[in-house]
This record gives structure tokens, sequence and C-alpha cells, in this order.
């Protein structure tokens, strides 16, 4: 998911019970899994799986399924950037500017003394040190730190 949570969804997801969260997490790690198997993992016959799959799509708990492509399989380096926003900046004003980089490849808006973090990949580390630098030129950031990625362990 992405995004800030609506008040509904969030009191849903803290509604849900051991199934419901046990069917997150296997979607989580392959979101094709076909719904037999699903039900098998969470141990419900087809149709209660369907039926919570449709229940957990129609709140919102699920916003839709995508595709992830690993760094360590596609050959990129890959590096988290925290980025403090310059006084009269915003999320929405940096938007326009941040989805025409190339390499980015997500965005979170966060609370706390961080803006936003993002997320991108590029083949070497000199393409990661050209994304740093258009990120820093933007007048709209004060703050930037990066982070590399070592390792991934989920998703």
């Amino acid at each position: 998911m992405t995004g800030i949570m609506p008040v509904w969804a969030w009191r849903i997801m803290k509604a849900m019970d051991e199934k419901d969260q046990l069917l997150l997490t296997t979607l989580r790690r392959d979101a094709r899994r076909p719904l037999v198997a699903l039900a098998r993992d969470i141990g419900l016959s087809r149709s209660a799986t369907q039926e919570r799959l449709n229940r957990l799509l129609r709140s919102g708990v699920i916003t839709g399924f995508t595709t992830v492509e690993p760094a360590e399989n596609t050959g990129k380096v890959a590096a988290h950037f925290l980025v403090t926003h310059a006084p009269g900046g915003s999320c929405a004003k940096l938007m326009p500017y941040l989805e025409k980089i190339p390499g980015i490849r997500k965005i979170h808006a966060l609370a706390g003394p961080i803006d936003l973090i993002i997320f991108a990949q590029a083949p070497d580390m000199a393409g990661i040190e050209a994304i740093r630098a258009t990120i820093d030129a933007l007048p709209l950031v004060s703050g930037l730190t990066t982070h590399m990625v070592l390792e991934r362990h989920m998703g």
C-alpha cells in the first residue's frame, strides 16, 4: 500500500483476524498465488478465502497488485533518499519534479523531521549520484541524506 490509509480502512485493519493477516502476509510474498493455494495456506475453503480477499479489496486494505523487481536480479544499485522540504515546500509541490527523474521507483511522504523517503535504482553508483544530484538541486529541497541498499531481506 502507498499513501495515507483512510480512517475507515484503519478500523478494518484493526478488526482483521489471524486469517486475514495470514492472507495478507501470503499475498505480500506472492500476489499471483492461485486462490486454491492461498486457501490451503491459510486453512480455509476456496470460497471463504475468495470472500476474505474481496472484502479486503473493497475495504481498501488491499489497493492493488503489482510487480516487484529485486535489485539483486536486475543488476542495479539501489538507494533510499531522505528529503527535508525547504520553507514553503511540500510533497505536492515536489511531486511534479520527482516524477520526471528516471530511476525513482517509490516515493513515500512521512510524518516527522523527514518529509519524504525516495527509493531509487540505477545501473551503477554514477547513476545513483546523478539521481541524488538532481534531487538536491531542486529549490524545494533543503536537506538530503543518501542511504545505500546493501542487501534486501523482504519484498
